[in-house]
């Protein structure tokens, strides 16, 4: 037979381990989270990346293309367009 003070420190408990399932910030839960599947780790040396993908495939985060960086041609650039214009 379980006691009301019981009963609330076990609610208690269950309501506190339910929240740190989605936050835990542990060791443990870092290391589980790079055994998933579908995970893809963030810092490879080129060699490897090679290797990652070759076994895994490249994911479509990796695919998509970065975009155009707008590049601002040269004083010297922009002052030769001006003049030969004309």
């Amino acid at each position: 037979m379980e006691t009301s003070q019981q009963r609330k420190i076990r609610e208690l408990l269950e309501e506190h381990e339910g929240k740190n399932e989605s936050s835990d910030t542990s060791l443990r839960a870092h290391a589980l989270e790079h055994t998933a599947e579908d995970y893809v780790p963030k810092t490879l040396t080129p060699y490897e990346w090679e290797q990652w993908y070759a076994e895994h495939g490249v994911p479509e985060s990796h695919r998509k293309p970065m975009p155009a960086a707008k590049t601002r041609s040269s004083l010297w650039q922009r002052a030769l367009r001006f003049f030969a214009r004309r």
